[in-house]
């Protein structure tokens, strides 16, 4: 009887086990990032660009946006290129291959915006984007941690650290390490960041094909979101130029 119970439990085993592995294979092969790969593996880069699209409404990663990045890049769609790397760029801020490929599409781009922003926030604008907000938020947590575990032994040992050098020092730490994090918030709060996707942008005076047009932009230019209405982005340059665009030739990274 035993031998026989056992025997059954082998089987019972053996079969949920390939049932699951069957399951497993299922999922792979519905996977649409794994039939991404397989499309773009075979050339066929506008059908891959789809399903990379597709599991990027499913989650967030890095490596969906770079591969769907790639994808429009082999599809000729610069602006489109440019967008998703920079979706990369905001979770994996200091991938070599990333940024080498954004670099590289950037400088297909022959139409150039110059920066007029003053020295200070033009470098402070391009430390920010080699760290994650996730990355602001612990040191922040960090330094905050440390700063109370500091406090509450000073308390407890009766010692007069909380108001003087001491406590004055390790106070200003806890700034510093929190200054990404409100540099961080104050840069998306002031406006977020757009591509142009379309191959020329038309920017007018205001929100309505009626208005007149102010200037064009080329497909893959960066450009700031300050506002917008239904149908228009408000775009700010960093030459100082504004002016609203259409939001079917704009995306917001």
């Amino acid at each position: 009887m035993k031998g026989g119970s056992l025997t059954r439990g082998i089987v019972i085993v053996g079969v949920c086990f390939w049932i699951a592995l069957a399951a497993w294979a299922d999922a792979e092969k519905t996977n649409p990032f794994q039939r991404a790969n397989e499309l773009y593996r075979n050339g066929k880069y506008q059908e891959s660009a789809r399903l990379y699209e597709e599991a990027a409404q499913l989650y967030e990663s890095a490596e969906v946006y770079y591969n769907l990045g790639n994808a429009y890049f082999k599809d000729k769609k610069l602006g489109l290129a440019v967008l998703n790397y920079e979706r990369a760029r905001q979770l994996k801020p200091r991938d070599r291959d990333l940024l080498a490929n954004l670099a590289y599409v950037n400088g297909l781009i022959e139409y150039k915006i110059e920066d007029k922003r003053n020295w200070f926030a033009r470098k402070i604008s391009q430390a920010l984007e080699y760290v994650t907000f996730g990355e602001c938020w612990m040191l922040a947590l960090g330094a905050y941690f440390v700063f109370i575990v500091g406090l509450l032994v000073s308390l407890l040992g009766k010692r007069k650290l909380v108001f003087g050098k001491s406590g004055a020092l390790a106070l200003s730490f806890v700034i510093f390490c929190s200054l990404p994090l409100l540099l961080k918030y104050g840069e998306a709060g002031f406006a977020r960041r757009g591509i142009v996707t379309e191959k020329s942008a038309e920017v007018r005076y205001g929100p309505s094909s009626s208005d007149r047009i102010a200037f064009r932009l080329a497909e893959g230019l960066p450009v700031a979101l300050s506002g917008e209405t239904e149908d228009w982005y408000r775009i700010q340059l960093k030459d100082g130029r504004s002016g609203w665009v259409p939001k079917t030739q704009v995306s917001a990274i």
